[in-house]
């Protein structure tokens, strides 16, 4: 077990753990967290059960956020996104059979269809506990536009509530186009209201440029709104840049 501020070492945490490490030590505002590491053998001992109740007692904390943290998931050349079993507003008392299902789903026909396109392999699979953040406002943001491939623009996609639906593909977001250098809207796509103000898109737009600048490449980020509070939930390459 490793709280995310230790969590320094790809081998046994994972790339989705080792990314939100270096946002942390960058300074970004990340939801607390930690990780069962790979050296539990993706087995669920009483021991490791008491552990992980303890550890979760200590986030103070009601509900949580359950997610995968593959060795080589959000590296450079293949993300996994999207292929790993995520849990939302999981309790206490669901902790550790979500903790079982994220194990289970690094061998689901999804993830294993997605390996043999690939001709590569997941590698250990570490889990993250962390700290739910009830978000007003949810998106993911690129510091690269993915579809034209400009590097001189931010792409910030937003829908209310929670992200999941968003990166799930099942809604519609609002996205909004800025230009990188002056900040400037340049594009924007929206529902029935306009759901960021552009105070609130400077601030993504900042972030996600100070991300690609910590990272040396161009990121995809998760991101939400808590009240005024922008929280980065996480950060993985674009792997869709020409």
């Amino acid at each position: 077990m490793l709280w995310l501020k230790h969590a320094e070492e790809v081998s046994l945490v994972g790339g989705k753990a080792l990314s939100l490490n270096r946002l942390l030590r960058a300074g970004f505002n990340v939801p607390k967290g930690f990780v069962i590491t790979t050296a539990s053998g993706s087995k669920m001992t009483e021991a490791l059960r008491e552990e992980v109740l303890k550890y979760f007692s200590d986030l103070n904390t009601p509900v949580v956020a359950v997610r995968s943290s593959a060795v080589s998931e959000d590296g450079k050349g293949d993300a996994w996104a999207g292929q790993f079993d995520t849990f939302l507003n999981v309790s206490s008392d669901e902790l550790i059979e979500k903790i079982q299902e994220c194990w289970v789903s690094a061998g689901s026909e999804r993830a294993r269809s997605y390996a043999e396109q690939k001709s590569i392999s997941p590698g250990k699979v570490a889990v993250i506990i962390q700290q739910m953040v009830p978000g007003d406002v949810s998106g993911v943001a690129f510091s690269a536009h993915p579809v034209t491939n400009s590097h001189e623009q931010v792409v910030i996609e937003a829908a209310k509530g929670l992200g999941e639906k968003l990166v799930s593909g099942t809604i519609t977001p609002d996205t909004y186009v800025l230009d990188k250098k002056s900040g400037q809207v340049i594009e924007e796509h929206l529902g029935q209201d306009r759901i960021l103000n552009n105070q609130q898109l400077q601030l993504v737009a900042e972030a996600v440029k100070k991300i690609e600048s910590v990272f040396g490449f161009p990121v995809d980020v998760e991101w939400t709104y808590a009240g005024d509070e922008l929280y980065i939930l996480q950060s993985r390459p674009i792997t869709t840049l020409g």
